[in-house]
């Protein structure tokens, strides 16, 4: 394991990718963080400047394919290399289906699942070329069961899956890890203030999620950690 890793982080701004940021750079990695807001990385930039590892913001939309290659660019370039792709942007509209526009169904799929493909795409060439790497893509429980106000969220979190599903068969023999995680409710900004208020002291907490998947990171070469279920303790939460 190269010792410091280089580590992208996407949705690095608030919740589980800014909590991720923080281990990984805290145990001495070199951390690109990406996500839309350049004032929130900045803030995150600053909060780690006295950790031992580097935090370097590279401002950026996974929709936006453009956007992802030219920080694809800027990392190779820099650090020639990149290690570990963690894929946590995301967003969500809790809409049930009649109520669901199509420009939220577009900007749901571009996210969840666009964005990852383009991310992926951009680095897997060079993790292919070097015979390893890890994708950890931060996906959804609602992915995998049925909550109403959630189905396109849920198609897009779903679709992620079995498309890096398809990805670890592809890849597996070249070495290259593919950890598909799909996390119960936490407690992060996704979540409306109400959900927040009410359901917060029962919700999984970003630093607690980080800590297993930072551990995760660490997997020797001679297995692959494919599929992670995290839940509350006390199960579903009825919003």
């Amino acid at each position: 394991m190269p010792s410091p890793r280089i580590v992208w982080i996407t949705g690095a701004s608030s919740g589980i990718g800014r909590s991720l940021a923080q281990i990984f750079v805290l145990h001495g990695d070199t951390v690109v963080a990406s996500a839309r807001r350049k004032s929130h990385l900045e803030e995150l930039k600053k909060e780690v400047s006295s950790s031992s590892g580097l935090c370097r913001i590279c401002p950026c939309d996974v929709g936006d394919e453009s956007q992802v290659a030219s920080v694809a660019e800027i990392i190779l370039k820099e650090f020639g290399q990149v290690d570990v792709l963690v894929n946590c942007a995301g967003i969500t509209y809790f809409k049930d289906f009649s109520g669901t526009t199509t420009q939220e169904f577009d900007e749901l799929v571009r996210t969840n699942l666009r964005g990852l493909f383009l991310t992926t795409k951009s680095v897997l060439p060079d993790m292919l070329k070097r015979g390893t790497g890890i994708v950890m893509n931060i996906l959804s429980y609602a992915g995998k069961a049925t909550y109403t106000g959630s189905s396109a969220y849920a198609a897009a979190k779903a679709g992620a899956e079995a498309m890096m599903d398809v990805l670890r068969a592809e890849t597996r023999d070249k070495g290259i890890k593919i950890v598909n995680v799909s996390p119960g409710a936490v407690m992060t900004p996704i979540w409306h203030p109400k959900h927040q208020e009410r359901y917060g002291h029962i919700m999984m907490k970003p630093a607690e999620i980080a800590k297993v998947l930072y551990d995760i990171s660490l997997q020797p070469a001679s297995m692959m950690i494919e599929d992670i279920i995290i839940r509350p303790q006390v199960g579903d939460l009825k919003v």
